[in-house]
């Protein structure tokens, strides 16, 4: 089915006044459902709960059926949004989109040269300046002039596989203030006195739910997926890949890339899949190279999803999957309970007593906040303490 034939055609027993686009009921029913305060910064559903304190499957329990409730949540494009762990009020409340594209900027250069000019551009602003790279922060120390001792395991990336070389010794570096723009889970492991006091603690381990992502893209001679006849540049279905892209192809070379899978929540297939059998041809980054199996499995699902008897091997194939240390995930939704605003203060500098400040995303009370444009609006906010 296409989007605009679920309505008349999803197979689910819905009210008439439910049979409408489930992007826009969505939204109608949050506009139903809850009060806000005339500042808006307060949102309590009808029954006065605020909508931070609940889960958005128990918010959904409270007013719809059953049969509306999986229409909305299956025909989302992500699941995390809908898990029983994830706060209702994560969800914003979005205007239904209009028809026709946007006009979008590209990095001409890859998104990797975001990171790089930046890093460029601190090292041009100062002779003092420096930067290191494979050296994995282990624990930070005060000592008694009050400067902080920093302590640094070497690593080794082979093949885009990074591991501590533990005969290596530590390296320590001494600092006046830290900036740790690190995961969330980096942090559970990072050995520092800060992080152990119990509401950081309790911040830095439950504030915040992990959702596991994988992608996997598939590289061709050419586009033959244009050429059938369920060809679309966009699909979301119920097998383990969730969603597929047509991602583009190469107007020099004719290449084709299509985005096999993009799916999030349960990831555990494909982290399996990669566990044995051979790797395939990739980009010659063993960190992302994709084995038989789970080439096979990705063959399989995009063939159910087209209705094709067979999908071509593809001459390279890589995958990621967001589920492991030091990452540990893909972005990280708020879970019920938790006051955006009061978790950033807090975060953003866990002891009242050292100069130590988290500038990642992660605790950003934005509505950015599981986008890189949170951890840029956070750094913002500690320069401005700095």
């Amino acid at each position: 089915m296409k989007y605009n034939e679920l309505p008349t055609q999803a197979p689910y027993n819905l009210p008439s006044e439910n049979r409408i686009d489930p992007k826009e009921l969505d939204r109608i029913v949050f506009e139903n459902f809850t009060d806000s305060s005339q500042s808006g910064d307060v949102v309590k559903s009808l029954d006065g709960v605020d909508l931070y304190r609940q889960s958005r499957d128990i918010f959904m329990a409270k007013y719809l059926d059953t049969e509306t409730t999986h229409y909305i949540r299956d025909s989302a494009s992500f699941l995390s949004g809908y898990g029983p762990d994830v706060a209702a009020g994560s969800g914003p409340i979005n205007p239904p989109m209009q028809s026709g594209r946007k006009a979008v900027k590209t990095v001409k250069k890859g998104l990797q040269a975001l990171p790089e000019g930046l890093i460029g551009q601190f090292l041009q602003a100062s002779d003092k300046h420096s930067f290191y790279y494979n050296r994995h922060l282990k624990a930070i120390r005060r000592s008694i002039n009050g400067s902080y001792i920093l302590t640094f395991q070497p690593t080794r990336t082979t093949a885009g596989v990074t591991t501590d070389i533990k005969e290596r010794p530590v390296i320590t570096a001494c600092a006046k203030k830290v900036l740790l723009s690190i995961p969330r889970l980096a942090l559970e492991y990072l050995d520092w006195e800060g992080l152990r006091q119990d509401t950081v603690r309790d911040y830095l381990k439950h504030s915040m739910k992990e959702i596991h992502a994988s992608k996997i893209y598939f590289g061709y001679d050419n586009a033959w997926w244009r050429n059938i006849t369920m060809a679309t540049n966009y699909a979301v279905s119920i097998t383990p890949l969730r969603q597929t892209y047509d991602f583009g192809v190469s107007k020099k070379t004719s290449k084709g890339v299509l985005n096999t899978g993009y799916s999030d929540g349960d990831t555990r297939i494909w982290r399996e899949a990669q566990s044995f059998d051979e790797l395939v041809p990739g980009i010659g980054d063993n960190s992302i190279a994709m084995t038989n199996v789970s080439v096979y499995l990705a063959r399989k699902y995009y063939a159910e999803i087209l209705n094709v008897t067979y999908v071509p091997e593809p001459n390279s194939a890589v995958m990621v999957v967001w589920d492991q240390y030091p990452i540990g995930a893909s972005w990280s939704p708020r879970a019920p309970g938790y006051k955006s605003d009061e978790v950033e203060s807090r975060m953003i500098k866990p002891s009242t007593s050292d100069d130590v400040y988290i500038t990642s995303n992660v605790f950003s009370s934005s509505e950015h906040y599981e986008w890189i444009q949170g951890g840029m609006e956070i750094v913002e906010k500690v320069l401005k303490r700095l």
